[in-house]
């Protein structure tokens, strides 16, 4: 009995010290060895998962960067195109302001829309016609120098006819020389100065102008430049190619003038 006492009270002991002993310190984890592995663990998953992902989120982060600065350049040309394009209008009305100012026979200008289907028929058709003062015969311009002649007019559009067409032929004169002649088309880019006479000196680079003589051209219009001259020598012309002044592949506007 005595024995059985002293067992409990010395387990009252031991709880009540056990009790206090617990007051006064952290509450025992028994998992608490593992928080540190675990930590670890936890932190090299992120570090792998970083690792892993973080090249993809540099390349995704490069692409979009890359289409926001292509977005930029397109942009920026086609912003360059309007200005070239406003740019070269300027240039087109100030030659053309020129024109007028100079040629006391100025009509109107004219744009091209549309250009001859047959290989042989070198024509092209303006946005203007007899309604804006143009008629049969008038002289097509640029700065460059002379274009064709009116062939056809209708009330709201007109047909011109280039100087390289094979049924063109205009009054010429050698610039240096001042040796007269005829420029004829040929249906190829290059036109032909005709009845030039053999002996007359004659080099390729030579300027050819309009003589007026003809009473349709103005006196004095750039036709082209000599390109080829052949002498034959049982002809009694030689034979002279000429460049036009003006490349009708690249015609957009051209002055319309009266006659000589």
């Amino acid at each position: 009995m005595h024995r059985k006492r002293l067992l409990l009270f010395l387990f009252i002991l031991f709880a009540f010290g056990l009790m206090t002993y617990q007051a006064n310190r952290q509450p025992i984890l028994p998992f608490q060895f593992l928080a540190e592995p675990l930590h670890i663990l936890f932190n090299l998953k992120e570090s792998a998962w970083e690792f892993v992902t973080s090249p993809f989120r540099r390349m995704l982060i490069r692409e979009e960067e890359n289409r926001r600065l292509m977005d930029e350049i397109m942009k920026m040309r086609e912003e360059r195109q309007v200005w070239e394009e406003t740019r070269r209008e300027n240039e087109k009305l100030r030659a053309l302001l020129a024109l007028k100012e100079r040629e006391r026979h100025y009509v109107t200008s004219a744009r091209v829309i549309a250009r001859g289907t047959d290989q042989w028929s070198h024509t092209l058709v303006l946005d203007k016609g007899s309604a804006d003062g143009i008629k049969k015969d008038m002289v097509a311009v640029t700065e460059q120098g002379l274009v064709g002649k009116i062939a056809d007019v209708r009330e709201s559009y007109a047909s011109l006819l280039l100087v390289t067409d094979i049924s063109f032929s205009a009054a010429a004169r050698l610039q240096d020389g001042r040796t007269e002649g005829i420029l004829s088309g040929t249906g190829s880019k290059m036109c032909q100065l005709k009845y030039i006479p053999y002996d007359e000196d004659v080099k390729p680079g030579g300027i050819v102008i309009t003589s007026g003589l003809d009473s349709l051209f103005p006196a004095g219009i750039p036709l082209g430049h000599v390109a080829k001259v052949s002498r034959k020598e049982s002809g009694l012309f030689q034979y002279i190619e000429v460049v036009p002044s003006v490349d009708n592949t690249k015609i957009e506007v051209v002055a319309i003038i009266g006659g000589a």
